[in-house]
């Protein structure tokens, strides 16, 4: 194992005689490598504000009747789990019936070669299948649309402005935004 990282470790290093030049595919190769991993980084950041975010703001400055369905963030939602991602996962599912169990080892799936990806790029750089990646976010984009449609009705179905939609085809922006930068990663796949 030491000689394998030795070998990654100074393989980008010019050898005598050897011109920058002679390593411009492997600085572009390194290049591609570094905008893919930015790639996933923001898959993961639209998928984070597509979950939580809206699950706070609801609770965000509101207290609750005696006898609503709702306490508190802390009651409702992060009691479910430590990490706040997983706990608004469960809330999505037990509570609010948003989303199921796959549904959720999905989303946690892609969570785990997000945390890959951020926390070891240096190490997996050479070994990362990319192509996994893109594969996981293509079952995660049906996810989110399941999340991204369920919010679009929850926000707007009672809207008369927006009655013409097709509720079935509805969704937000942050849906958009991440099936634009699936579609970016997809590229780097090929």
């Amino acid at each position: 194992m030491e000689n394998k990282i030795s070998e990654i470790k100074y393989k980008y290093i010019a050898k005598p005689g050897e011109t920058i030049n002679a390593k411009k595919n492997d600085y572009i190769r390194i290049n591609e490598k570094l905008q893919f991993a930015g790639l996933v980084l923001l898959a993961y950041e639209i998928l984070k504000d597509l979950i939580i975010k809206p699950i706070k703001l609801f609770y965000k400055d509101v207290t609750f009747s005696g006898d609503s369905p709702f306490t508190s963030y802390e009651h409702d939602v992060l009691y479910r789990n430590k990490y706040e991602f997983k706990a608004c996962l469960l809330y999505l599912k037990d509570f609010m019936e948003a989303i199921n169990e796959e549904d959720v080892d999905i989303l946690m799936e892609l969570m785990e070669k997000r945390n890959i990806v951020a926390h070891e790029l240096s190490q997996i750089m050479e070994d990362f299948n990319f192509s996994e990646f893109y594969n996981i976010g293509l079952r995660t984009k049906n996810v989110l649309f399941k999340i991204s449609n369920y919010r679009i009705r929850m926000e707007l179905g009672a809207d008369p402005d927006f009655q013409h939609l097709e509720w079935n085809k509805a969704v937000g922006d942050e849906y958009i935004l991440f099936e634009k930068v699936l579609n970016s990663i997809n590229e780097y796949t090929k």
